[in-house]
């Protein structure tokens, strides 16, 4: 036990004996082996120094003051090596408090390393290495507080007290006293340079690196500093963006060398360099991209290898992890394999590498390196290398194999040698233990315990054998280095010279020199060949850095002089020596300054050595040089590179604070939303979308209605987002509004970036090397129907990378809208996390006080928080309004003024529209406020002053109408105008924008924003209000505009209007209808735009004048079809506005598109009108009549439901859904056809009602059973019959089922048997038996082999093998009735619903439940695989109908919407949807993915009992009991069927020359053949793209030629209808054929102003004849067939010469376009009508005009020959018909009667009567030689286009073309059903449903 200093003993002794005793305590405390009693010596030394520190301070005795000092410091040196560093540094504080002083060199301790910046700008000295120096590296080259551990602490111990005399053993004996070369330690040189100033060029790479070392010494001491680095620091702590340029700069090189093909070492250089100040992932990235160089390129790349070393040495502290240096080791070692064919210098470098890999390793203390894939290998290669010939490769080989052995392996015997060992394996371990604690007097007093275990050599080598030996060889031994090398523990055991060699690195890092010098001698393997060639490298390295000073550099060529002469004998050092001569003669040629005198004089000496061919230096021996310090880069190409590139930042700063300017100003409240507009639980969407940014998903679609706050929402999110936004590497946020982009859907991105003034070059960065958070606005506005994310290619390779926040309105929506928005294609795998919505929620009464407090408090507002809620509460309706955000704040804005200043509230409701009145009257009056404010030059004062005459409110609101107008106009509503002046100076922009004329002032009156040269409505909903005011304006406007007094109206009859009950205003509302249809009213489809049409509808119901108009427009459209855009809008907004049309007289009306639904219409007179494209959704029709109406495209929202004369029970369709079966309470069956749904059969046979009937496989039989018999009956479906009745149960069947394979049938029963049925013969083949209650279903697996059924009371399914009848499992586990079972359509699982609440899954092979579908709450209704089997559906008495995942036994959806409890649900065929009906009348049908009700089909007046899908999943049909089935289309729940003729109008109609076939051609480009007895058509004659306005029979009437406006002229066969010719060569429209007389030619006239002459047989054309100037309107041949007359639009005819093809006359006299001519029957004359109201007879041989019949008072549109020729018949829109005397040109007649324009005339074969037909759509027949009217044939329900006269069975008729039919037309039979079901009156549709009419004569004549 140690003598306590304390006991009485002690009390006596001086200070000076109690400091002895304390240091010597201390001293035995340094040689103690066992550091557990060193610390218990330490301890004893501790109160004797606390003494002295009392007397000292009252004797203040500075020698025993000094003493004490270093007492304490030696204190703290012992604690500081047993492991005690924090009672270390308190030992170190209180020898400064002493007034210890260090020694030069040296540093307080190993708790005081060198500070950051010091290290890192030291670490920035270029290293000129001349020979491989492996050495711990820091920072950026060698040093830094970033770096990993600290291999050595350099402490405050001085080494010149480590004295081998004194604490060792002796030195050997070969060992003399040699000279001090090195006298001084110096503190490392650091290089500086020039700091930049803000914004500055970087020169080099190391100015920046020096620059990034600074910024990092910020947070640490600047003692280092100088001022100039001070006052720059300083001045960029303050400045924080600079900072961050040069992060951005030293990130974008390191991009930049990523991009870099070829690394050259000038580049591996560079970002060497910035190696110690690169962020974490910068690094990691740089270190990623040397290692795939290395492993990428064919040829060892010696360049990016040494790169790859200096980056692991210089990396900062945790960057580069041990998983990191073991693959890189991996990497290097597969190169070994692949280069060792390769030169002798790759397979020195390959060796060097993984030295400096090794030896960050044994830094990072890496442990369990696999012996087998790495130790041995590498061991063995290196091993392999000893027999090379090379010293330097093989002291690298060596050196490696060192390092290695430091690394520990899974276990080896040498480790397990060691620790058997004596002293030498102490000093060994000690050696070990130096080097992974880094400590440089460890691994020092390390290799003492070696030497001194090697005092005793003989015990040392009885106990390790060999090792020993080796060790002592390496110590004493002189022998040569080669040999040396390859003893064995070089390089299979562990030896003291590589840690030296570490320690020796170490020291000349912190110019430590004395210590290098004192430790290279004194060392204990100093003799060693190994170290001292490593030593001699080092001192070459040293010398040639031209860093350190010149006296240094001159120490150390002395001191290789000195290792040179040190040893006397040549042969043993041979190559050390020679290493010396080579590295000073390379010091000549670089350093003369250091070489002079002795350096030259000892190479002079030796030049045999060194002499060529004699192993010296000369070129036969050539030189290794490797370099494993790269160089500073001399260029920095990479940097200027990267300071080229594009200033993105600048652009970025300033764009942020664009956006982030005003963020306060306006008030914002979070909005909530809920998932889905089924959903009723809600979010705050703030909270889920930041969750979407942080998630792996694409595109967040957020909906909501008009002012609902969804840009609102996103601005905020973006000013959130620029808040927090990472200038270096954080997404950028970038809001965009779609309707100011041109092309959203190309070039998104590119084009906002445009218009934030960022150049291409900097668009290009940010595209390469940014993220962005995309928030789109206005995907409506912009009209957009493509998805922005696909189209723009986002997150595809070399494009944008970025996540999309985008809005749009709910409304623009239709059910299907997602692949609009869905980050993936629609036909890709669903990847459901990629998209995410979500629909905002309207303001809750929270969010609406909350807002009225924050808008209070930001605004001066007369009114406070109570005075608006107060308001807000009491106004009827105004609480609903502002649950919409933007209608909040237009009501907070206007209502003080609209309601007054005595908070009495008027009980009147307050609209939106009102609102909307208010808020842009009072934004006008401060648009006044403003312009009074400004200074204004003299041009605008003067607008001033006359907008001040004219009225501000007047001016601004007509302003604001012309704008919206234009708007509309020009840009389709697209809210954005772009006028950028110098481009826009002529138009339309100008007028509204321009400063010239003062334009620029209005603008400021009207709720505009401007953005640079865009201008923009501060809101949507103010754009479609401005539409609403061009239309109809609140009565204060509509008084002072100046368009109150129109023309008058034409075509109104005095009658006034017909319907609507004309009330006073009757008058003013006729003569104001016009300004209507000039206005938006008129010339825009607005039955679509929601919105508008609202303003529109609530101004309807204000305005009883704006009401009337419409009536008026209604009106005036029966006779103008012009108008039907206008009626269309007008009845739409009336029926909104709940005007009832109920008797109404709406004949003839023409309101295509409108929007009827809801509308009521009973009794109405809907004749004739044009109600094609209408809505009549749920529009209530009964009696109203609509003979004759127009109605191709109408949609009803429903198809016809059948009436049956009992309850419906059960349903049912054949498999192929071309039949349909419905069972019947009173017992029958009821079978439909479902094309047409004509009921096919009626089989009847049963007693009571049908509870289950099934279709076979086939279709071609039925099985039912009903509720009071115990058979089941077969029936043959095509014939009726009852083929066989099944008896055996005898108690009631509840369940039949035709097998897969349709030969059996299964039925269950009350007598608790499952019976199977032969269908062939009727018999009973088995009788199953188990269950013990009755068996309520049955069912087959699909492939038919088996049996499933349920029992209600028993609880049980039972599986059963129908082959055997065996029950093969029985499930029962219910607790419960089991109410329904299901097979999966794979067959391997069962379902059973129970109402015990749950749905059991079961697997069929095993029995076991898979999963429990529980519901807590409700029994399970109703089951129902997905076609795939994949999941499960099921309705319940909760009204819900839930969706199951089978997999998982999760509940995917529970669809909410019925009112009343599910009773059946069906999957459709294909699975995407699901439809269920339910006692609330309604079937719904549900979308599987989303869970969102599509449809809703109503119609039904009890519940719903059953529904099933059509096989095609096309149709959907379901029972009630209302005795009705109703059949709904599924995709529109409208109608689905269209049968018809010709769909438009017909031109033209022409007789075949027998008169048996009538040819017509039409609108629709088709041309028809008509049988004229049967009336039916026989050919449809399609080839025509456009509307066919000729045809023309042959001769012989076996071929037609038709004439279109596709520019073709076709010849068809008759018999055929096979197109024979298409005659192309005309490049304008064909408005005329007509073949010759012979029937060989065809001539056909032409737009193009030619005529083509064809030959028929071959479809070539004979002739071309040309001189019309402008398109040709009649062509016909003369009677003889030599000559073609034509007529132009060039006013006038031209007779050619059918053989030469020259004109032979042209007649002119015309003053307007010949609209038809025709040859007299002798061929002599020739007539033409014009449009210059005239007839012109011509001579055909002379070519000159013989009369003009002159008369008419329009234009001249049919003239006809009468056969004899002696007669012209002439038909205007004069209204008149007249007959003119060929001879004397006098008018004979005039025919009044018509009331529109005559469209065609015909005289009768016989000439005695003529037909003329009108657009008033009327025929009359008239007497041609008196003129009377013989009859006149109405029903026509348009304009008659064509007449000709025929015979029909022998009894002579009239033809007649006119657009409609008589009957209903274009309307299904399916909707004329359903027409009738509402009770509308049409008439039975005709069979033929021709487009024309044939009249017998004689009956007409005698009618009229």
């Amino acid at each position: 036990m140690h003598w306590n200093p304390f006991s009485s003993r002690t009390t006596g002794l001086s200070p000076e004996e109690v400091l002895e005793l304390a240091n010597k305590y201390l001293r035995n405390a340094h040689k103690e082996i066992d550091n557990a009693k060193a610390l218990e010596i330490i301890s004893n030394a501790k109160p004797l120094m606390k003494d002295l520190e009392k007397t000292s301070r009252k004797d203040k005795n500075p020698v025993l003051s000094e003493g004490i000092g270093k007492a304490y410091h030696e204190h703290g040196r012992l604690l500081d090596d047993l492991g005690y560093r924090e009672k270390a540094r308190k030992s170190y504080r209180k020898a400064e408090e002493w007034g210890y002083v260090y020694p030069v060199g040296q540093h307080a301790g190993p708790s005081r390393p060198a500070s950051k910046s010091g290290a890192i700008r030291r670490s920035l000295l270029p290293k000129f290495t001349l020979f491989a120096t492996p050495r711990v590296v820091t920072g950026i080259y060698q040093g830094g507080s970033k770096s990993g551990p600290e291999v050595i602490h350099l402490d405050d111990r001085d080494l010149t007290s480590f004295k081998v005399g004194n604490d060792g053993p002796a030195p050997n004996k070969d060992v003399h006293i040699q000279q001090k070369f090195f006298n001084q330690d110096i503190t490392p040189p650091v290089i500086k340079y020039d700091l930049p100033e803000t914004g500055a060029w970087i020169t080099s790479t190391p100015q920046l690196a020096y620059c990034l070392s600074l910024l990092d010494s910020s947070m640490a001491s600047k003692e280092e500093l100088d001022q100039s680095e001070r006052v720059w620091l300083d001045d960029r702590v303050a400045d924080t963006d600079e900072k961050e340029r040069l992060q951005t700069i030293a990130t974008d090189l390191v991009r930049a060398f990523a991009q870099e093909g070829l690394k050259k070492s000038g580049v591996v250089a560079e970002v060497v360099s910035l190696a110690a100040v690169l962020g974490n992932e910068d690094f990691r990235q740089l270190l990623q991209k040397f290692v795939d160089g290395i492993n990428q390129s064919k040829l060892l790349d010696v360049q990016l290898l040494n790169g790859l070393t200096q980056l692991i040495r210089n990396g900062a502290h945790g960057y580069i992890e041990a998983d990191d240096l073991i693959k890189i080791l991996e990497l290097l070692n597969a190169l070994i394999k692949e280069t060792h064919k390769q030169s002798t210098q790759h397979t020195y470098q390959l060796a060097l590498a993984i030295s400096q890999v090794l030896d960050s390793m044994v830094d990072s203390q890496v442990e369990e390196l696999s012996r087998e894939q790495l130790h041995e290998p590498l061991s063995d290669y290196f091993k392999g290398l000893q027999e090379s010939s090379d010293p330097y490769l093989i002291y690298q080989a060596a050196y490696a194999c060192q390092a290695l052995l430091y690394i520990p392996d899974d276990e080896t015997i040498l480790q397990s040698a060691m620790r058997r060992t004596g002293k030498i394996v102490h000093g060994i371990s000690g050696v070990v233990s130096a080097v992974k604690a880094l400590d440089l007097i460890k691994f020092v007093e390390g290799l003492q315990n070696v030497q001194q275990g090697l005092a005793g050599a003989e015990k040392a080598i009885e106990l390790v054998g060999n090792l020993g030996s080796n060790v002592v060889t390496l110590v004493k031994s002189g022998q040569g280095l080669l040999e040396s090398l390859k003893e064995g523990l070089s390089l299979k055991r562990k030896s003291s010279w590589y840690p030296a060699l570490r320690g020796l690195d170490r020291l000349v890092q912190e110019g430590r020199f004395t210590d290098f010098e004192k430790l290279a001698r004194e060392v204990p393997c100093q003799h060693n060949p190994a170290f001292r060639w490593g030593v001699c490298q080092r001192l070459g390295e040293i010398a040639m850095s031209t860093v350190w000073s010149h006296k240094i550099r001159k120490c150390a060529v002395d001191f290789l002089i000195q290792l040179y002469k040190e040893d006397a004998s040549k042969d043993p050092q041979v190559n050390i020596k020679r290493l010396i001569l080579c590295i000073l003669s390379q010091l000549t040629k670089s350093s003369e300054d250091i070489t002079e005198g002795s350096v030259r004089e000892l190479l002079q000496e030796t030049q045999v050595i060194c002499s060529p061919g004699k192993g010296g230096c000369g070129n036969d021996n050539p030189v290794l040089h490797p370099i494993i310090a790269i160089p500073p880069p001399t260029a920095s190409p990479l940097l200027d590179r990267v300071q080229n590139k594009p200033d993105v930042e600048t652009p970025l700063r300033k764009l942020r604070m664009e956006r982030l300017e005003g963020r306060d100003r306006d008030v914002y409240i979070s909005p909530r939303a809920r998932a889905n507009s089924r959903a009723t639980d809600d979010f705050d969407l703030t909270t889920k979308v930041q969750e979407f940014l942080r998630s792996n998903r694409k595109v967040f679609l957020v909906l909501g209605d008009s002012g609902a706050g969804k840009s609102t929402f996103k601005r905020a999110l973006e000013i959130d987002l620029w808040d927090k936004f990472d200038k270096v590497k954080g997404r950028i946020p970038l809001f965009i509004h779609l309707p100011a982009i041109e092309k959203p859907e190309r070039d998104l991105i590119s084009e906002r970036l445009r218009r934030a003034n960022f150049t291409e070059s900097q668009i290009l960065e940010l595209k390469l090397h940014r993220e962005f958070i995309v928030i789109c606005d206005g995907y409506d506005e912009s009209l957009q129907t493509r998805n922005l994310y696909m189209t723009n290619n986002l997150n595809q390779p070399g494009e944008w990378r970025a996540q999309m926040v985008i809005s749009c309105r709910t409304e623009y929506n239709g059910v299907d809208y997602k692949h609009r928005f869905d980050p993936r294609d629609r036909n890709s795998s669903w990847e459901a996390d990629l998209f995410q919505e979500a629909i905002i929620s309207p303001f809750s009464k929270d969010q609406i006080q909350a807002y009225v407090e924050k808008y209070v408090g930001l605004r001066k507002t007369s009114w406070g928080p109570k005075n608006y809620l107060e308001a807000l509460n009491q106004i009827p309706n105004l609480r609903d309004l502002v649950k919409n955000p933007f209608l909040l704040k237009l009501a907070l804005e206007v209502l003080p003024r609209l309601l007054g200043g005595d908070n009495k509230y008027s009980p009147a409701r307050v609209t939106r529209i009102e609102l909307y009145d208010e808020f842009v009257s009072q934004w006008i009056e401060r648009g006044k406020k403003r312009l009074t404010e400004m200074e204004l030059n003299s041009h605008d004062k003067s607008t001033f002053k006359q907008l001040s005459d004219f009225g501000f409110q007047e001016r601004g609101i007509r302003y604001l109408k012309e704008l919206v107008m234009a708007i509309y106009e020009h840009q389709n509503g697209n809210p954005v105008v772009n006028y950028p002046e110098y481009q826009d100076q002529t138009t339309w922009k100008e007028a509204f924008f321009s400063e010239k004329d003062g334009s620029h002032l209005l603008w400021e009156l009207v709720p505009l924003a401007r953005n640079g040269n865009q201008y923009q409505f501060i809101h949507k909903s103010l754009l479609e209000y401005g539409l609403s005011l061009a239309v109809c304006g609140p009565s204060k406007h509509n008084e002072d505009t100046d368009a109150a007094q129109p023309a008058p109206r034409r075509h109104i009859t005095s009658a006034g209007l017909s319907f609507g009950r004309p009330s006073s205003r009757e008058k003013t509302a006729t003569a104001n209808e016009l300004p209507l249809l000039d206005s938006p009213l008129g010339k825009r489809n607005l039955v679509d735009e929601r919105s508008i049409l609202q303003f529109l509808t609530e101004r309807a119901q204000q305005e009883a004048v704006f009401k009337d108009q419409l009536h008026s427009i209604i009106e005036r459209s029966k006779s103008d079809e012009t108008v039907h855009i206008a009626a269309a809008n007008a009845i739409t907004i009336l029926v909104r506005a709940g005007v009832h049309f109920n008797s109404a007289d709406l004949r003839y009306v023409n309101i295509p598109g409108a929007d009827l639904s809801f509308g009521m219409f009973d009794s109405s007179q809907l004749e004739g009108a044009d109600l094609r494209r209408v809505n009549l959704r749920n529009v209530w029709m009964r009696q109203a009549d609509l003979r004759g109406a127009q109605m191709e495209g109408t949609q009803f929202g429903e198809l016809p439901f059948l009436k049956e004369d009992s309850k419906v029970t059960c349903s049912a369709y054949s498999t192929d859904g071309n039949k349909y079966a419905v069972g019947l309470e009173d017992g029958d069956i009821k079978v439909y056809e479902t094309l047409a749904w004509n009921r096919i059969q009626t089989l009847k046979g049963h007693i009571g009602g049908i509870t289950n009937l099934s279709f076979s496989a086939t279709g071609v039989q039925i099985a039912s059973v009903s509720y009071k018999e115990t058979m089941i009956r077969l029936w043959d479906v095509d014939t009726g019959e009852c083929i066989y009745t099944l008896q055996g149960h005898y108690l009631l069947i509840n369940s039949i089922v035709y097998s897969p394979e349709v030969n059996q049938i299964a039925s269950g029963g009350d007598d608790m048997t499952i019976r199977l049925w032969n269908v062939d013969t009727g018999k009973c083949i088995r009788v199953l038996q188990g269950h013990s209650s009755s068996v309520n279903g049955v069912v087959y697996s699909p492939k038919g082999d088996r049996i499933a059924s349920r029992s209600i009371y028993d609880k049980t399914v039972r599986l059963w093998d129908v082959n055997t009848g065996e029950c093969i499992r029985t499930f029962q586990d219910h607790s419960h009735t089991v109410s329904s079972i299901v097979y999966s359509p794979r067959g391997d699982q069962i379902a059973s619903g129970s109402d015990d609440m749950t749905v059991r899954l079961w697997d069929v092979d095993t029995g076991e439940c898979i999963h429990i579908l529980q519901d807590r709450y409700n029994n399970v209704s109703s089951i129902v695989y997905s076609p795939k089997g994949d999941r499960i559906a099921f309705g319940n008495p909760d009204m819900t109908v839930r969706l199951w995942d089978v997999d998982t036994g999760k509940c995917i959806h529970i669809l909410n919407g019925h009112d009343g409890i599910v009773k059946s649900v069906v999957y459709s065929p294909k699975g995407d949807r699901i439809a269920s009906g339910s006692d609330d009348k309604t079937v719904r049908l549900w979308n599987v993915d989303t869970g969102e009700c599509a449809h809703t089909l109503q119609g039904h007046s009890f519940g719903v009992s059953s529904a099933v899908y059509s096989p095609k999943g096309d149709q959907i049909a379901s029972g009630c009991e209302d005795s009705k089935i109703r059949l709904w289309g599924v995709d529109s729940s409208e109608c689905i069927h269209d049968f018809q003729s010709h769909s438009k109008l017909v031109r033209t109609v022409a007789y075949s020359p027998k008169g048996d076939h009538i040819a017509s051609g039409s609108r629709d480009s088709t041309v028809r053949l008509w049988d004229v007895d049967t009336g039916v058509c026989f050919h449809t004659l399609k080839g025509h793209s456009e509307e066919v306005v000729a045809v023309a029979y042959s001769p012989k009437g076996d071929r037609i030629a038709s004439g279109s406006d596709d520019c073709t002229v076709r010849l068809w066969d008759v018999d055929t209808g096979s197109c024979i010719h298409i005659l192309r060569d005309h490049s304008g429209h064909v408005r005329s054929v007509v073949y010759s007389p012979k029937g060989d030619r065809i001539a056909s006239g032409s737009d193009d102003r030619t005529v083509r002459l064809w030959k028929v047989d071959t479809g070539e054309c004979a002739h071309i004849l040309q001189g019309h100037s402008s398109g040709v309107n009649s062509v016909v041949y003369s009677p003889k067939g030599d000559q073609v007359a034509s007529g132009s639009i060039d006013t006038t005819v031209r007779l050619w010469d059918v053989d030469t093809g020259e004109c032979v006359h042209t007649l002119r006299g015309h003053s307007s376009y010949v609209s038809s001519i025709m040859y007299a029957p002798k061929g002599d004359r020739i007539a033409s009508g014009s449009i210059d109201k005239t007839v012109r007879l011509w001579d055909v041989d002379i070519g000159e005009c013989i009369h003009t019949l002159q008369g008419h008072s329009s234009y001249v549109s049919s003239i006809m020959y009468s056969p004899k020729g002696d007669r012209i018949a002439s038909g205007s829109s004069d209204c008149a018909v007249r007959l003119w005397d060929v001879d004397t040109g006098e008018c004979t007649h005039t025919l009044y009667g018509h009331s529109s324009d005559v469209n065609s005339l015909v005289y009768s074969p016989k000439g005695d009567q003529i037909a003329s037909g009108s657009w008033d759509r009327t025929v009359r027949l008239w007497d041609a030689e008196s003129g009377k009217c013989l009859a006149t044939i109405r029903g026509f329900i348009d304009s008659v286009s064509s007449i000709a006269f025929g015979n029909h069975v022998d009894a002579p008729c009239v033809v007649t073309a006119s657009e409609d039919k008589s009957d209903v037309q274009d309307l299904s039979c399916l909707n004329q059903e359903l027409l009738i079901q509402r009770g509308a009156l049409i008439p039975e549709a005709l069979p033929s449903e021709q487009q024309f009419i044939v009249k017998n004569l004689k009956s007409e004549i005698l009618t009229g």
